[in-house]
């Protein structure tokens, strides 16, 4: 959903973007909190059209102050980080499945990093909650 909305977001046809390998200094925050505010207005329109309604899942995009607070945490720092480093928590989500479905979605995971670009994923036990 997220993949779908970031092209979306960033068609060149639509808008003039900025480049989010540079460094935060170099990127308007916002920039940033409009791209975060048109996510969370428009992330129901995205689940409509996904197949996911036999997935038990959560998902939250990040608070505008959240974002403001981690850019002012990096900006201090002396290595300056790209910001789709920085920022690739923006969206979230939490799926909970049986074991077969577990098993079957590790084995896909390698691929789906290459295909849909994740960046991080785990598993946790239900007695870490």
């Amino acid at each position: 959903m997220h993949t779908k909305f970031f092209e979306d977001y960033f068609n060149p046809d639509k808008i003039s973007t900025n480049n989010l390998a540079l460094p935060i200094l170099r990127v308007p925050k916002e920039h940033i909190l409009s791209y975060r505010l048109n996510l969370h207005e428009s992330i129901n329109d995205y689940l409509y059209r996904a197949d996911v309604k036999d997935i038990n899942f959560y998902y939250r995009v990040k608070t505008g102050e959240s974002i403001l607070d981690k850019i002012e945490r990096y900006q201090a720092r002396q290595t300056k980080y790209p910001v789709n480093n920085i920022l690739n928590d923006i969206f979230g989500a939490r799926m909970i499945l049986n074991s077969d479905d577990i098993a079957l979605i590790i084995s896909k995971l390698d691929d789906w990093k290459e295909q849909y670009g994740l960046k991080n994923w785990y598993l946790r036990d239900v007695e870490d909650m």
